[in-house]
């Protein structure tokens, strides 16, 4: 099991009048072996988008440079990512499409390429936060290619007779290192539906508010995270930088901090 410490700097935007979602923010991810906090050399990014008050776009890419980390087969692919939405938000359906510019390595159904459906691959908790396994004791929701309390997404099996066959269809920049798992060289597209109020009838959307203070959380480990691997064998990494953009802005204040997270 792997986590470690991390050095954030967030670039805070302040707000005002924003009469629709708030934008884009990236954040990216260095993995640390635990106990011992040594660096795994594997690397990621997450890019956070609400395209309306009641859907969450997320461009997760695997990062980590070929010959960076030593891990090969199941611990070197990216199979988990888990956040926490704000409230009593859940993620009530979602999809998943191979970004542009990526592709699929050894999958059993054929090469697939930039907007192809890989919704089967992959899923979620719908309904609610479910614990993830990081070593940490916290919990996320996550979307991940293990079956492990995750519901399926509908769509066409692309690799391997069974949906959620983790970490085959997770993501790999070396494709290499595979150990002869179907992977996504490197990037995914992930919609998620989100439901701000699951106790009310029909979908309540998240207001701007609610929709900026997630954004703003997503710096710090207890609110983000990446998981490589199977459940016995993973790097956890922690958030690395965090840029908060949105409409309104009138100034921004860069903040540097440092965490150490113990087990």
């Amino acid at each position: 099991m792997q986590r470690g410490t991390f050095s954030a700097f967030l670039v805070a935007a302040v707000l005002i009048g924003m009469s629709g979602p708030a934008e884009a923010v990236l954040v990216s991810y260095s993995g640390y072996h635990y106990p011992d906090g040594v660096p795994t050399g594997q690397t990621a990014t997450a890019d956070f988008d609400f395209t309306n008050s009641t859907q969450l776009k997320i461009i997760l890419t695997e990062t980590t440079s070929p010959g960076a980390s030593t891990f090969v087969g199941d611990v070197a692919i990216l199979t988990s990512f888990g956040f926490r939405l704000p409230d009593s938000a859940v993620i009530s359906s979602g999809s998943v499409t191979i970004s542009s510019g990526s592709s699929s390595v050894g999958f059993s159904g054929g090469s697939f390429s930039g907007g192809a459906d890989v919704s089967a691959e992959w899923g979620a908790t719908i309904g609610g936060e479910r614990e993830i396994t990081t070593g940490s004791g916290l919990f996320y929701d996550f979307v991940s290619t293990l079956q492990s309390a995750v519901t399926g997404f509908s769509g066409t099996n692309r690799d391997g007779s069974t949906q959620l066959g983790g970490p085959q269809g997770g993501l790999l920049l070396d494709s290499g290192a595979r150990g002869g798992q179907g992977v996504i060289n490197s990037s995914v597209t992930i919609l998620l539906n989100l439901d701000a109020d699951p106790s009310t009838a029909g979908n309540q959307g998240l207001t701007s508010a609610q929709q900026l203070a997630f954004l703003s959380s997503l710096d710090h480990s207890s609110n983000s995270v990446v998981k490589w691997g199977t459940a016995t064998s993973h790097s956890i990494p922690e958030p690395g930088t965090l840029l908060l953009l949105g409409s309104g802005l009138i100034a921004a204040a860069v903040i540097g901090r440092r965490f150490n997270k113990r087990g």
